[in-house]
C-alpha cells in the first residue's frame, strides 16, 4: 500500500521538530562520529537526512522499494538505504553494528504476531553495541477494545487528501489499516490496506527484557509525558545492558 505514497509521503507526514528533539535527547551520550544509527521503517528518509545533517552516521531500512528510491534521490545518494523488511534485518548487518536503532511511525505493528515481534527484538539486541539505545514508537494499543478504535483526522496537503481508518480483522486479533489517497484535482483515488498487530506495552516489556533491554523508559508522546492508558502513543527508550 505504501508505494502509492512515496512521492507525497513527506508532505503528508512531515517530520515534526518535537519528534526530532525527542530522538536527539535520548541518543546515547557516548554516541560519537564513529557511532551509527539505524532507522527501521525509514520511509523516504527525512529523519535520516536530519540526523545526518547534524553529523550522525545514519542508515535507513525500508521494505517498500518506491520509498527507498525516493529516499536515495532526496539524500543525493549520501545515505545508505536498504530495501529490506524487519524480518530480514538481522541478516543484513553483522552483530554490534549500531549504537542506536530507531523504529518510529508505528512500524513495529507491521510485524505479523508476537513470534515475529520477539524475533525482531532479538535482532535489535544483537545489532546494538553494549549500552546502545532502541527507541520505538507505536499507537497506544492498550486503550483499544472491541468497542473502541481511534479516529484519524483527514490530512489535506496541496491537492491531496489522505484518509485512514482502523477496523478489527475477522479474527478480532489483527487490525485492518485502510487508507485512501485522493488527488483532489483529478478525483483519482488510490486505496490500500495492510494488517497490523496491536502490540501493547504489557506484551512488549517481557520480550524486551529477554532481548537484553531491562532498562526501559515509557512515554505517552514526544513531549516526554509519562505513558498512561489514555496516552495517544506508546514510546519506549530501551537501553541494552
Amino acid at each position: 500500500m505504501y508505494e502509492n505514497l512515496a512521492s507525497v509521503y513527506e508532505e503528508i507526514f512531515p517530520l515534526k521538530p518535537l519528534t526530532l528533539a525527542f530522538v536527539q535527547k535520548h541518543l546515547p551520550s557516548t554516541l560519537s562520529s564513529d557511532g551509527a544509527i539505524l532507522d527501521v521503517g525509514c520511509a523516504t528518509g527525512e529523519l535520516c537526512r536530519k540526523l545526518a545533517g547534524l553529523g550522525y552516521n545514519v542508515a535507513g531500512l525500508e521494505p517498500d522499494r518506491e520509498m527507498v528510491e525516493q529516499a536515495k534521490i532526496l539524500s543525493n545518494g549520501d545515505i545508505p538505504f536498504y530495501a529490506v523488511g524487519m524480518e530480514e534485518m538481522g541478516q543484513q548487518f553483522p552483530p554490534l553494528s549500531f549504537t542506536t536503532v530507531l523504529c518510529l511511525g508505528n512500524t513495529l505493528a507491521h510485524l505479523a504476531d508476537p513470534t515475529a515481534i520477539n524475533g525482531f527484538l532479538e535482532d535489535v539486541g544483537r545489532l546494538l553495541n553494549s549500552g546502545g539505545q532502541f527507541i520505538f514508537q507505536l499507537v497506544n494499543f492498550d486503550r483499544l477494545s472491541e468497542q473502541y478504535l481511534p479516529d484519524f483526522p483527514v490530512i489535506s496537503v496541496n491537492n491531496f487528501q489522505f484518509l485512514r481508518r482502523y477496523q478489527w480483522a475477522e479474527d478480532n486479533v489483527g487490525i485492518r489499516f485502510i487508507t485512501t489517497l485522493e488527488d483532489m484535482s483529478t478525483g483519482e483515488k488510490l486505496t490500500g490496506e495492510c494488517r497490523l498487530f496491536p502490540a501493547t506495552k504489557s506484551l512488549l516489556q517481557s520480550p524486551l527484557r529477554k532481548a537484553g533491554f531491562s532498562d526501559q523508559m515509557w512515554f505517552g508522546n514526544y513531549k516526554g509525558d509519562p505513558f498512561s492508558l489514555d496516552s495517544p502513543a506508546a514510546i519506549c527508550v530501551a537501553k541494552k545492558q
